[in-house]
């Protein structure tokens, strides 16, 4: 490993050329050149910002607004796609360049190498996107609010009997923030509709403060079982604040159906009145940057490592079963969806395939990744010595490899 390493430092100046006509040559004859490294990643986020944000108005678990799963997913896009195209292009890098292997004296090992800075590089271009928006959605956009009602029924029957043919849950009322930075967020809630409070139903509170570490607040609303036909009835609860706080949806509607119970005939279900409960709760993380950026470039300098180790090895497998570079198209797209870049790592971490976050090397990097460029922490010290050894390790095996066949090379070809 260490003759590899003194080899690529001995071609350096080749080795910068080579990076510098492969950044030209992504684009060549394109109007908008390198500009097109920034649109991708911005285009990205836009989508991902509408698809999760917009339509499925999904979150990230119960620990961020809908708003910071488009930015947690586009850094993970980032660091995969550079991933995912230098080795897939590390691993036929010899034999998309066996002219120059077999006919003049040509260092080969800077082929994995170059190629693997190319893609770091390509998407350091494109890092100042998600910068960016760290800086606009953390601190200088305003932040957001909702009130929402958990779950797809829109009624519910007066009070929940389990053992009722068709009774659904007592609704789930949430006020949540898409905030990105700590504060404290006061709400003050309006109840109106048909059904008169306090006797069809209780709401005990008119006012709601979610804390500067949560991201959403229970409300409680309990039907009432009053014994009297009176028919479906509604509640209407309308969300308001004096802060500058953005409301994209101020009221929820819940329809409450008869039970037609018979004259006197009530039922206590002691049902829970609690407004706040630790499993309502849902910690909040704020985007931010700070000194931890400088963590950086030493975490681009493992990936690197990483990568060219392991497509330098894989390049030296190609050639003596052509194969490989098939599977490795296979096995990056399993090796994606086994990394959690769409999907929160405690929902893999509460199933029977946990076992994959503590073999993948990329899901440490990626959470690494996260941290620094996101949250404006440091990367986790588990996490940043296990990959780390991983890296140390498939330089090792890799790059020892190719330098044990490279006098093979001419006739392999």
């Amino acid at each position: 490993m260490l003759y590899m390493l003194k080899s690529l430092a001995r071609h350096s100046a080749l080795l910068k050329d080579l990076v510098g006509r492969d950044l030209k040559a992504r684009y060549v004859g394109s109007s908008m050149g390198f500009f097109w490294s920034i649109l991708f990643p911005l285009i990205n986020l836009l989508v991902f910002t509408f698809v999760f944000r917009v339509i499925l108005n999904a979150r990230w678990g119960d620990e961020q607004g809908a708003l910071e799963v488009s930015l947690v997913m586009l850094a993970g896009i980032i660091v995969w796609t550079a991933f995912a195209e230098s080795l897939s292009r590390s691993t036929n890098c010899l034999v998309d360049n066996s002219n120059l292997i077999k006919k003049v004296v040509f260092p080969s090992q800077i082929l994995p190498a170059y190629l693997t800075f190319s893609a770091v590089i390509n998407m350091c271009i494109g890092l100042p996107i998600v910068l960016g928006a760290v800086i606009w959605f953390g601190f200088l956009s305003p932040p957001e609010a909702a009130i929402e009602r958990e779950g797809p029924f829109a009624e519910v029957w007066e009070a929940y009997d389990p053992g009722a043919e068709g009774a659904t849950p007592p609704p789930r009322v949430f006020v949540s923030t898409e905030r990105s930075w700590h504060r404290s967020s006061s709400f003050k809630l309006s109840y109106g509709g048909t059904a008169t409070r306090g006797v069809d139903y209780l709401a005990p509170t008119d006012e709601v403060s979610i804390p500067a570490d949560r991201s959403r607040i229970y409300v409680p609303i309990i039907p009432l079982r009053d014994a009297e036909s009176e028919g479906d009835e509604t509640i209407e609860i309308t969300l308001s604040t004096e802060s500058s706080i953005e409301l994209w949806q101020r009221e929820v509607l819940i329809t409450l159906k008869d039970n037609d119970l018979a004259p006197g005939e009530v039922l206590d279900l002691g049902l829970s009145t609690a407004p706040y409960t630790g499993a309502a709760l849902g910690q909040s993380r704020a985007l931010a940057l700070g000194t931890s950026l400088l963590a950086l470039p030493v975490l681009l300098l493992l990936l690197i490592g990483f990568t060219t180790g392991l497509g330098a090895g894989l390049a030296t497998l190609n050639l003596y079963w052509r194969d490989t570079f098939h599977l490795v198209g296979v096995g990056t797209t399993i090796w994606m969806f086994a990394t959690p870049i769409f999907y929160p790592a405690p929902l893999v971490a509460k199933t029977p395939f946990w076992w994959l976050l503590e073999v993948n090397p990329m899901h440490w990097f990626i959470a690494m990744f996260r941290q620094v460029s996101l949250y404006g922490e440091w990367p986790g010290t588990a996490d940043l010595v296990r990959f780390t050894a991983a890296t140390a390790i498939v330089m090792f095996l890799g790059l020892g490899l190719f330098k044990r066949h490279q006098s093979r090379f001419p006739d392999l070809l």
